[in-house]
């Protein structure tokens, strides 16, 4: 296996580890405050951390100079989707939200990069692609009707 496939693809899985453990944390605090206040208390404590890597990184250049303002919407689309999270994960448990958002993620992802959106790289819908697509939802399926 190529060393970089190799990294990303641990780094990769550190972060779906991450996601889980992030998202029934996010839970909880939701279940003991409220939607709302958790989402601000979740936003604050990641604005806090992002701030410490960049002063220990001594990262001062001007933060937003050049960016275009659509790459920003990621930030307002994380508040919901951290809301979506813990409104799911309180209903019908951490495995289902991740497992529907998995999903959700690899169906939208697939879009974006066949369409090219957001300036991704273009990569064709191959129909190769199409049996995996097909088998997720058929799990997703069955944890909704099993689960």
């Amino acid at each position: 296996m190529n060393k970089n496939l190799a990294k990303n693809t641990a780094l990769a899985l550190m972060s779906g580890i991450m996601i889980a453990i992030m998202v029934t944390a996010n839970g909880m605090l939701a279940e003991s405050t409220s939607y709302w206040i958790s989402l601000i208390i979740i936003h604050f404590a990641g604005l806090a951390t992002a701030g410490i890597v960049l002063i220990v990184r001594k990262e001062t250049r001007d933060i937003f100079g050049g960016i275009h303002f659509v790459y920003m919407l990621g930030g307002a689309l994380g508040v919901f989707t951290i809301l979506l999270n813990n409104l799911c994960v309180n209903n019908i448990g951490v495995t289902m939200t991740l497992g529907l958002a998995l999903v959700g993620q690899i169906i939208a992802s697939g879009i974006a990069e066949h369409f090219g959106w957001l300036g991704v790289h273009r990569k064709k819908l191959s129909f190769g692609k199409i049996p995996a697509y097909l088998l997720m939802a058929a799990g997703a399926a069955v944890m909704i009707v099993w689960g």
